[in-house]
């Protein structure tokens, strides 16, 4: 299954050049094929960027030596030395996170799939009203196969951490893989109301998602792990000048 990422570079080519201005100042009706491509690769609801990427690691400390090393050799009688290996750049494999209870968002890809398909009536299958959840999605078939397959419990590992210092738990977990789209995804939904308020202030600066997981059952010469925090600006997802969350 191709990932969005290569499935965008193969119409992109096809597409216009970006006018003046945001795609998501217009009205859906006037967005270009190029206006889909920017919103999908690079807006506030799928920032082009991983600001960090975290490798966690587990280590040993050598038995007759006391250095720490990868070696498992004789681990059995080593201590383990937990730690994260930070590198900037994308994680591996290289995933595409989207803001996917953005109307804005579920918007382009409907496009996108509708002018993939020469059809038309994709988009008015969107919804008009909220998701009933915020939900974000990290595609591709090999981030799914590690998220589901996940060693560790996802309710731990996967959180959104906000601008006042909180953290919004994960609510739930669905695998698509069948669908209108050629995107397989991982959907993670995170509680809109808390307490009777919105769980995220929508003029709040930021908000990080982060999102770990190790494949319980480890495959050759395919990655294993996911590792990775990507950061959003909720007071900049706004459409037409209002918060789409």
């Amino acid at each position: 299954m191709l990932t969005r990422r290569v499935v965008c570079l193969f119409f992109f080519a096809a597409a216009v050049a970006l006018p003046a201005g945001a795609p998501w100042d217009k009205v859906p009706e006037q967005w270009t094929l190029a206006d889909v491509f920017r919103i999908l690769q690079n807006s506030p609801w799928s920032p082009a960027k991983f600001s960090l990427e975290s490798n966690y690691t587990q280590r040993t400390t050598n038995s007759q030596s006391g250095v720490v090393d990868d070696s498992r050799v004789n681990g059995r009688n080593t201590a383990v030395v937990p730690g994260i290996t930070l590198t900037r750049g994308h994680p591996l494999p290289a995933v595409t996170v989207l803001w996917w209870s953005s109307k804005t968002i579920r918007l382009a890809e409907a496009k996108r799939v509708e002018a993939r398909a020469g059809a038309k009536g994709a988009v008015a299958k969107v919804a008009e009203s909220p998701l009933p959840d915020y939900v974000l999605t990290v595609e591709g078939d090999e981030p799914l196969r590690i998220l589901r397959d996940a060693r560790e419990d996802l309710h731990d590992t996967v959180f959104l951490e906000l601008d006042n210092g909180g953290v919004l738990d994960l609510v739930s977990v669905k695998y698509v893989e069948e669908g209108d789209s050629d995107v397989v995804r991982t959907e993670m939904h995170f509680a809109r109301m808390l307490n009777g308020e919105p769980a995220i202030d929508p003029e709040s600066a930021k908000v990080i998602f982060h999102c770990r997981a190790n494949a319980r059952k480890e495959m050759q010469n395919r990655e294993n792990a996911l590792s990775f925090r990507v950061e959003f600006s909720p007071r900049l997802m706004k459409a037409r000048g209002q918060p789409d969350l």
